[in-house]
């Protein structure tokens, strides 16, 4: 649902309270009395992920979890005994062990599979009697970059790149990555002193899009005139190899590897005779009419693609076999059909590495081709869903362009396209870590370390049409021998966004990531805490992974906004994460708005004249509605705290949808125990409505 098109414009809700009020409006000698009725509440607590921009919730960034199980801290008197059980949606719940944690404790279901679990966390999170609840992460040791946007960038751990960090960034060797595509975004941040010189192949000059044919500007001047081009040579390029640990945007597989550019797809994409030219020019070949490639490229990938067989197209074959034979190592995406590789081209061909997409299960995209040709699979993601619980559709995310702000951004995509370049990414790691790497041992090595994928998780009837499975960065960089990584620690705040009322408390969990056999014990303090704030850590020490904040205000504690610093210390390392904390009055739900949206599908909006809205005028955080005389049909139930009262979401407001599962679902009535709460909307207006997007689909 494009709820966008009604919230937008979110005097809409004002307009409907005002001409629709609980008690008036429509028929009035309805049939029957159709109800939905519920409680509504506010959040008043830590920020709810669900409008959270910030640093967010990583509920499956890292895959390595064990299946079933969770850590819960339960609200006093909540916790399990020992031999109770817990009911959560169909999970019957058993404890395994109290934590040393106060009310905390290792609870247990009788589920393998991991998106089980997943779902499990989910009926957790809202729970009344549950402060908190987070999966039973297996931890490894990890590099972790600090582009702002690398915690959304779920794809990097589940290939077990951190680890792999510790082994090699791509500064060993320098590294040449070439990157056939639609070209390149050259003013982006995450290009900054990563390009080298690069030509566009595009002979057609309609086709091309900037007013001319071949010439060295391999600038992507957008795929759609007038409209949103795709920028999709920026986005497979910036997994490869953006900018990586300087700040600003997001990583990319090899810090250290340069980028050609290589443009060969335009409006109507690109034809052979230009592709296989570009091929060419790229492994270092002279190509007629062109300048030389002075950076031949060590690596090529190759995200694009059609219907056929590569022994219908001979000349496909014959420049891999050219490209090859001159050291370059070429990496192909399998293609988006949900069918088998072997009827597509370039997959198809040999000397070649084809590469899979899996999404955040490790489970093979819905999309994504399989068989035989098959080599290995990497992280394509699937944006229809959000597995993974960090508010947003579970795509790659990398460079792009807004063409309508004109501002450049990062995206997140699916597909294959995708896949592919992380594996070049990690070609171009193995190539800085070992500059003599030919192809058959790159392949030979990737395809032994990868992670099988089972019949189920390759969603096939045989796991061989998978291919050799899940790349895994570490165990393919281990393979090459060599290499110890330094002994380190970092630090994250699960929930490091923060609202107090003065007199309230709140409880952090503080994760201790630990890299290169680093087990030292780490000692915890807390800075910038305001007068009438106190904190402490349970444990103060530890050599373990986690320890707890606990934050306590007084009543005299000074509404406003504070960043505080908690720092772990061991020997002569040092290391800090940032809480981020709001001060406010208990907020009260009066003046809420209520809506019962009457779904068109149709035209994916509401019927204003069927859909009701009423305003609370309850002073409290929590309160019971109820919406009469509804005209049969499928509702969105939602509601909105025009906190600042200027007519638009922003910053400080309060929004919330009746969901299951995490997701908006539509409600017939009559229906009862339609119960949701609003969550503070932090990071403006237009990521909470991205964030709505998402949930709406």
């Amino acid at each position: 649902m494009q709820i966008y098109k009604w919230i937008g414009a979110v005097a809409v809700l004002g307009l409907l309270a005002a001409c629709n009020p609980q008690n008036g409006g429509g028929d009035p000698n309805p049939p029957e009395d159709l109800e939905i009725s519920g409680q509504v509440g506010l959040d008043t607590g830590a920020l709810r992920p669900d409008f959270k921009v910030g640093a967010m919730t990583q509920l499956a960034a890292q895959s390595d979890f064990v299946p079933g199980e969770l850590i819960v801290k339960f609200r006093p008197g909540a916790a399990l005994r020992q031999g109770a059980t817990l009911t959560a949606g169909s999970f019957q719940l058993s404890l395994v062990r109290d934590l040393a944690l106060e009310n905390t404790q290792l609870v247990r279901a009788a589920v393998q599979d991991k998106q089980a679990t997943l779902e499990l966390l989910q009926r957790f999170k809202g729970r009344s009697d549950v402060v908190y609840a987070q999966l039973n992460y297996v931890r490894h040791a990890f590099k972790t970059p600090n582009d702002e946007f690398y915690s959304y960038q779920w794809h990097y751990p589940a290939m077990n790149l951190p680890q792999a960090w510790d082994l090699e960034t791509g500064t060993s060797n320098p590294v040449t990555v070439a990157v056939i595509d639609t070209g390149i975004l050259s003013g982006h941040p995450d290009f900054q002193g990563k390009l080298l010189p690069g030509y566009d192949f595009i002979s057609d000059p309609a086709n091309a899009n900037d007013g001319n044919g071949r010439d060295n500007n391999s600038e992507d001047p957008g795929d759609e005139p007038g409209g949103q081009g795709s920028y999709h040579g920026a986005h497979v390029a910036g997994t490869v190899a953006a900018a990586t640990n300087e700040g600003v945007g997001g990583a990319g597989v090899s810090w250290a590897a340069k980028i050609v550019p290589v443009r060969v797809l335009g409006v109507q994409g690109g034809t052979d005779a230009d592709i296989l030219d570009s091929v060419l020019w790229s492994a270092g070949i002279n190509v007629s009419g062109v300048p030389a490639n002075p950076n031949p490229a060590h690596v090529i990938n190759m995200s694009l693609g059609g219907s056929g067989k590569c022994a219908d197209v001979p000349a496909w074959q014959d420049a891999f076999d050219k490209a090859s034979a001159k050291g370059s190592i070429i990496v192909v995406a399998a293609g988006n059909q949900n069918s088998d590789a072997n009827d597509f081209v370039p997959a198809s061909c040999t000397g070649i590495i084809t590469v899979g997409a899996t999404e955040t299960r490790n489970y093979r995209a819905p999309y994504s081709n399989y068989g035989s040709r098959i080599d290995v699979m990497a992280p394509g993601g699937d944006t229809k869903n959000d597995r993974n619980g960090d508010g947003y559709v579970d795509g790659v995310l990398s460079a792009a362009r807004n063409d309508q702000s004109n501002n450049y951004n990062w995206v997140f995509y699916q597909g294959t396209s995708m896949a592919s370049p992380h594996v070049a990414g990690l070609v171009a790691l193995m190539k800085s870590k070992k500059p003599s790497l030919t192809y058959q041992e790159a392949l030979s090595i990737l395809k032994q370390t990868a992670r099988p994928l089972d019949a189920t998780a390759c969603q096939r009837a045989t796991g061989a049409d998978c291919g050799a499975g899940l790349v895994d960065a570490v165990a393919a960089l281990q393979a090459l021998g060599g290499g110890n990584p330094t002994p380190d620690f970092s630090l994250s705040v699960t929930t490091p966004d923060v609202q107090l009322a003065p007199g309230g408390s709140a409880s952090l969990t503080v994760n201790l990531n630990r890299s290169g056999g680093f087990a030292n014990s780490v000692t915890f303090s807390l800075s910038g805490a305001p007068t009438g704030l106190t904190g402490s850590f349970n444990p103060g020490s530890t050599t373990g992974n986690s320890t707890t904040l606990n934050l306590s205000a007084s009543a005299s504690l000074a509404p406003g906004s504070y960043t505080l610093t908690v720092q772990g210390s061991s020997g002569s390392l040092s290391r800090n994460a940032t809480v981020n904390l709001v001060v406010a009055a208990p907020p009260s739900l009066k003046g809420t708005q209520l809506v019962a949206c009457y779904y068109l599908a149709s035209e994916d909006a509401c019927d204003e004249g069927k859909s009701q809205a009423l305003t609370l005028s309850k002073d409290a955080s929590s309160a019971a509605y109820k919406f009469s005389e509804l005209k049969d049909g499928k509702y969105v139930v939602y509601g909105w705290k025009d906190v600042n009262k200027n007519g638009e979401l922003d910053d400080g407001d309060y929004l919330g949808f009746y969901t299951e599962d995490g997701e908006v679902v539509l409600v017939r009535p009559s229906a009862s125990d339609v119960d949701f709460s609003l969550g503070l909307v932090s990071g403006g207006r237009s990521k909470a409505l991205e964030r709505i997007r998402s949930l709406m689909r």
